[in-house]
């Protein structure tokens, strides 16, 4: 059983949330309220707590200093933040100390309770909800899944999520597209693909050492797609600038740029090793083990996708083309470009054209 404790200095709030959530259809008991930090605290003394629900503005102790404190004596302690959306810089603050989910004040009264719960639960027990005894299990049918989401679309979504989570698409340009194109493509809230992001990038922070401003003027999917192909750019751009090898993540993007660069010569695995200084061995175990691909397969795919550009911006042959990329035998790159693609590069050039019609 999970036990929670509400903290939150509006009473009439407390006692809305503490009735309102379906707490023991997800294992979960409230087992006391705090109207500040310090009562938290001394709460959490005497008592066992496993999820704290924290209101961030509160007097005597706020919820972020609270969070600070908590992370010190409770490191076996989990947190979700309750906010009004005005305070979105401590929002961006709290996640970069690894609560686990936010929910905004303003609209909580749209937000499916079930779905909340569900989503705090897994992330606690790191897989599928656990039903309590006597509680119907939380199956996809059930009403854990928000009104107007299939079930389908629900496993589509946790999959998503798990997909922008690898922090792959930070690497593969082609992983970074086709996930841009599910999120907007998905039926969810705005709040859930807000936090699923801070999330990530707050997750991406702590191994770039560099903190952006998360998600600032997004307000639907499409926005904080844009924003997010923003941050990626700059994200790049200061790795470009930056003469730091010391980090083994900048050290991979700065191997991904130097690919990029020399894609359309011939390019192997010690070449991009000795341009980030590092062994050949260990930068290809860092190299598969962050971007997902092997040496030669990124390789292979940078050059697809160079040739992509040529066949859809020239009308140079197929043949100018694969020398272009680093191929000289044009049917060796057809094939693969067939492997990758399953289009050859003519099919791809006149499905391009065709779609300018």
């Amino acid at each position: 059983m999970i036990r929670v404790l509400i903290v939150d200095d509006d009473k009439l709030a407390r006692k809305g949330l503490i009735s309102i959530m379906p707490w023991s259809n997800h294992d979960m008991v409230v087992v006391g309220e705090a109207a500040n930090g310090a009562k938290a605290l001394e709460f959490m003394e005497r008592h066992e707590v496993d999820l704290m629900f924290v209101d961030l503005s509160m007097p005597v102790m706020s919820g972020m200093e609270l969070l600070q404190v908590a992370r010190q004596r409770f490191p076996g302690l989990h947190s979700v933040i309750l906010s009004f959306h005005e305070e979105f810089e401590n929002v961006q603050t709290a996640y970069r100390m690894g609560v686990l989910d936010y929910i905004s004040k303003v609209r909580l009264e749209s937000e499916d309770d079930e779905q909340i719960l569900t989503r705090i639960q897994q992330q606690i027990t790191g897989g599928q909800p656990h039903a309590s005894a006597g509680s119907p299990a939380l199956t996809p049918s059930s009403p854990s899944t928000k009104p107007g989401i299939s079930s389908q679309e629900e496993e589509a979504w946790g999959k998503l999520e798990r997909e922008w989570r690898s922090n792959y698409w930070l690497y593969n340009e082609s992983v970074f597209q086709r996930l841009c194109k599910r999120t907007i493509e998905a039926k969810v809230s705005f709040r859930r693909l807000e936090g699923l992001f801070m999330r990530v990038l707050s997750q991406m922070e702590s191994v770039i050492a560099w903190e952006g401003e998360l998600l600032s003027g997004a307000y639907d999917a499409e926005s904080a797609v844009a924003w997010l192909r923003d941050y990626k750019k700059q994200v790049y751009a200061r790795v470009a600038a930056s003469s730091d090898f010391s980090n083994t993540t900048t050290s991979i993007l700065k191997a991904v740029l130097f690919i990029r660069e020399q894609a359309a010569n011939t390019l192997h695995a010690e070449n991009a090793a000795e341009h980030v200084h590092m062994s050949r061995s260990y930068f290809s175990q860092c190299f598969k083990k962050l971007t997902g691909s092997t040496f030669n397969e990124y390789v292979r795919q940078e050059r697809i996708r160079a040739a992509e550009r040529l066949l859809c911006e020239t009308n140079q042959s197929i043949s100018w083309v694969a020398n272009a990329v680093g191929y000289n035998d044009s049917k060796y790159f057809s094939h693969l470009f067939y492997e990758q693609t399953h289009l050859l590069p003519s099919e791809f050039r006149a499905q391009f054209h065709k779609g300018d019609e």
